[in-house]
């Protein structure tokens, strides 16, 4: 079945109940960033694969709304069919509001599957759709797709101690003093990774994202979780009865909610949970929302999982330096092309005994597919990698000791002026965070701000987050922080917290540059004018010198790529030998201060 023939099937579906408008997130029951095969019902009705959009269906047109990173990638998928791409963000184009209360009658009928529904949005949206009715139990996808992928039965694992650093029972202990001191009776997650965090235990329900599809709900003297039962074997079962954990099957949860007495005190992220959920909780029980407590505390990274994830740099650096050697070797053969290269990374990564699976999707693109922000190769129509251009290679992985995220862009060949001096402005960008001394309460978007001045200077941008938060074995991009702008900008920045530093620039059609580096939030300095704080580099990699214009940096600002590059060296040199050692050493070759 072909898009146009699934909008069909679906528009008939509609006028049944005389629908106007049919909205389709991208979306699982829990608000996951990525999501199952099962729930990828936006990929499935629009021919769209990224991983942020929205489709939006009425009886005479087709949108689907998504950000910067995806323009390129969405004109391209969506013109196979009706599609239109709306861009987030570009003033030329209504946002998905504003469109609905264009299109839709006064009193028209506004579609979703409350499921798949955070009740943040749902209140956004109900707040703006005056007269219309919005109708939450509708799902169509389910009728239409007919090979729908099942949910996956793996089974849970669990994650000890000595790589989290705190038990379950802690755990729990430190959510009910914050529920006591708030007067909450009763908490609910929805968050599988806050979940998983909580219980210390992971699954493979998601790619590249170890989790397991549950639901948890917290009393004073209870804790309930709902899952499937089958991903439960006798290790995970007996760690969860030490820690009084009551199991019950996945659904169970609307009953737990239902059956709570009423005048108790619920507390809930409405990002988090989805409107069917909010739906069965007993009307009569006060409802308390936020940001979720796990959340919260699984931001503040444990000494033993900032300890451990140093180790996992340390282990991805000696990776990436062997993958960095092989391509560029390659490349002057003319027989690689980026799928070739996605899958010999994850090759050498799976050779460590610690991997678990990759952290996302890799990026890999050369020259021009490098402006393509989410970029990944595909087996057929990939472009062969040359000595012509700069490559541009985003990837990660989780371990056990943790989970990285590096982005290097990289020389193949000579280059022109203007690729070195993007180049260059980025490497600027970069070095600028970690330069930086900030007090304590400083936002995200104050620190976007540094990062970016220099590429204002040069009248440039680019238009994703400068950083984002990184789970410890759960999900590459953690919140509640964000370097950048929007949601998760306003979060203050705290020690111990974890976030990527990667700024980029991209010029279609010529090239993309990003440099990403992690960083860990610890104390500077303190004195009579208050705490100050830096971010300390976790990433053990060779940032590549030879694009570099250094007519543009300053003496500071050389300073800090040699004793970076230095650093490298006597980090991953131990662990390296032959060609691959080689490689290692004249990547790290200092560049020369300029004269005063």
């Amino acid at each position: 079945m072909n898009i146009d023939q699934r909008l069909e099937d679906l528009r008939n579906l509609m006028a049944e109940r005389k629908i106007e408008a049919y909205i389709i997130p991208t979306s699982d029951p829990h608000q996951s960033e990525y999501l199952a095969d099962h729930y990828k019902e936006r990929e499935f009705i629009s021919g769209f694969t990224g991983s942020a959009g929205t489709a939006v269906i009425t009886p005479d047109e087709a949108k689907v709304w998504t950000d910067s990173r995806y323009f390129l990638q969405a004109e391209k998928e969506l013109s196979r069919s009706e599609f239109e791409l709306m861009k987030l963000g570009d003033e030329d184009y209504p946002s998905v509001e504003e469109y609905l209360d264009q299109s839709v009658s006064e009193f028209g009928k506004i579609a979703f599957n409350g499921n798949l529904f955070s009740v943040r949005e749902y209140k956004k949206l109900s707040e703006s759709m005056g007269s219309r009715t919005l109708v939450s139990d509708i799902d169509y996808i389910s009728k239409l797709w007919k090979n729908r992928p099942d949910l996956r039965k793996d089974k849970a694992w669990l994650l000890g101690e000595e790589y989290t650093g705190e038990s379950t029972e802690s755990k729990l202990s430190r959510i009910r003093e914050e529920m006591k001191k708030n007067e909450y009776d009763y908490y609910f997650i929805g968050a599988v990774e806050d979940i998983c965090w909580l219980l210390n235990i992971r699954g493979n329900d998601i790619d590249f994202n170890p989790v397991v599809l549950s639901y948890m709900l917290i009393s004073k003297d209870r804790t309930y979780l709902c899952i499937d039962q089958e991903k439960l074997d006798g290790e995970v079962k007996e760690y969860l009865d030490e820690n009084k954990i009551k199991i019950h099957s996945y659904d169970y949860i609307f009953t737990l909610l239902k059956d709570i007495p009423g005048k108790n005190r619920i507390f809930l992220d409405p990002a988090r949970t989805n409107v069917a959920i909010y739906d069965s909780i007993n009307s009569n029980v006060k409802v308390s929302t936020g940001t979720n407590i796990t959340t919260n505390m699984k931001a503040i990274k444990s000494e033993k999982e900032i300890e451990n994830t140093k180790e996992a740099y340390i282990i991805d650096g000696i990776t990436l330096v062997k993958f960095f050697n092989w391509l560029e070797v390659g490349a002057t053969t003319g027989t690689l092309n980026e799928y070739v290269a996605s899958k010999k990374l994850r090759e050498l990564r799976a050779e460590n005994e610690s991997f678990v699976e990759e952290s996302f999707e890799s990026i890999i693109g050369f020259k021009d597919n490098a402006a393509i922000v989410h970029y990944a190769p595909a087996d057929v129509g990939s472009k062969t990698i040359r000595t012509n251009g700069m490559i541009l290679i985003d990837s990660g992985a989780h371990y056990k000791e943790g989970t990285t995220d590096i982005t290097r862009t990289i020389a193949l060949g000579e280059l022109s002026q203007a690729e070195k001096d993007d180049y260059t402005l980025v490497l600027k960008s970069h070095i600028a965070l970690f330069l930086a001394k900030f007090k304590e309460k400083t936002t995200g978007s104050r620190l976007d701000a540094i990062a970016k001045y220099p590429l204002w200077q040069a009248g440039k941008d680019f238009f994703h987050g400068t950083g984002h938060g990184v789970g410890y074995l759960l999900t590459v991009h953690e919140g509640p922080q964000r370097l950048g702008m929007g949601p998760g900008s306003e979060i203050e920045f705290k020690e111990h917290m974890f976030t990527s530093v990667e700024p980029g620039l991209y010029i279609a059609g010529s090239h993309g540059i990003r440099i990403e580096n992690q960083a860990v939030v610890k104390k500077a300095m303190e004195n009579e004018f208050g705490k100050f704080l830096e971010f300390e580099n976790l990433t053990y990699l060779p940032i590549d010198t030879r694009p570099i214009n250094i007519d543009m940096l300053t003496n500071d600002e050389i300073n800090w790529i040699n004793d970076y590059n230095q650093k490298c060296e006597e980090v991953l040199a131990p662990h390296l030998e032959g060609a691959d050692l080689e490689y290692l050493k004249e990547s790290c070759r200092q560049i020369w201060v300029k004269k005063n």
